[in-house]
């Protein structure tokens, strides 16, 4: 019997020492185990954002060739806004013009008075551009279709244009613009509701006052504290007889003047008697007629000018 529990433990010894040895991984000659090491994950590198480009300094004031009629776009550390629009058909030539100066939203758009000569192209423009503010005085009386037609625009899209009172200032990059005109409402004379203004940039100043003529021109010469002195000053009305008297012409005291003006209108303009007080200032004068497209640019204390034309000189 105690044979027989000897053997049965040396066979269980047996066994497990046989079940341990099935576990067990036998290494051949040469062919060492390695443990296999985690994979260590990749780091994956943010990219760096890209700074933010800083917008262009320095302005630009651009009277575009449309025609007979306004039509500006001003320019000031990388915001821009537009000033009137030419006649009827002149707003593709102007929303062209604005896109190919890299221009894709405007912070104001300027609408002077009511006009076919100012208005015509609004409609191609409010929808080619988002803007911020248009300045409309939507009380003047004219009954022109083009008006009419903005008008519509203006409710359908229920934009809520803002009529400035003389005296705000408003700013366009490191610039800014003096309301200047009107100074009273003209029921007999839409022209002289004209929504004017002097924008100041550094050192340098431009007036721009839309159709004003001798009535308002007389008014601002009695206004008290007016600064009318610009370096820059758009014609009033096209350079036609009904504005630019001698003694406005002396308060502005322009280094240059610009006439919007093209060279098939009917009305006569520019007037041959006010070209030559114009002339007589001594300033620099363009005309769109002559010159096509004329840029003033200016760094806040120099003033360069560029034309899309260079006049034959003359016999």
């Amino acid at each position: 019997m105690k044979r027989y529990i000897r053997f049965a433990a040396a066979m269980l010894a047996v066994l497990m020492m046989a079940a341990f040895c099935a576990g067990c991984v036998t290494e051949e000659p040469g062919n060492t185990v390695v443990p296999t090491a985690e994979a260590t994950p990749e780091i994956t590198e943010e990219p760096t954002p890209e700074p933010t480009p800083e917008p262009p300094k320095g302005f630009e004031l651009h009277f575009i060739d449309i025609g007979t009629g306004d039509g500006m776009l001003l320019i000031c550390d990388g915001e821009a806004m537009i000033i009137d629009s030419g006649n009827v058909g002149r707003g593709e030539t102007m929303v062209n013009y604005v896109k190919s100066k890299g221009v894709e939203k405007l912070k104001y758009l300027v609408v002077t008075h009511g006009h076919a000569d100012h208005v015509g192209g609004m409609p191609e423009i409010i929808e080619a551009f988002p803007f911020e503010t248009m300045f409309l005085n939507v009380e003047q009386l004219c009954d022109e279709e083009p008006y009419k037609k903005l008008l519509a625009i203006v409710e359908e899209r229920s934009i809520q244009p803002v009529n400035p009172e003389v005296g705000a200032v408003y700013t366009l990059g490191g610039g800014s613009f003096e309301i200047m005109t009107p100074l009273k409402p003209d029921k007999s004379n839409l022209n002289n509701n004209s929504i004017g203004f002097k924008f100041t940039y550094g050192e340098n100043t431009f007036l721009l006052l839309g159709d004003t003529q001798q009535t308002v021109e007389t008014q601002l010469l009695k206004q008290d504290g007016i600064d009318l002195k610009a370096d820059v000053f758009k014609a009033d009305h096209h350079a036609s007889s009904a504005g630019n008297i001698k003694k406005f012409l002396e308060a502005v005291a322009p280094s240059y003047i610009c006439v919007q003006v093209g060279t098939e209108n009917k009305l006569g303009y520019p007037d041959k008697a006010t070209m030559k007080r114009i002339e007589n200032t001594g300033a620099e004068v363009y005309r769109n007629d002559v010159h096509g497209t004329v840029v003033f640019y200016s760094d806040g204390t120099t003033i360069r000018v560029e034309t899309e034309k260079t006049p034959e000189p003359a016999e």
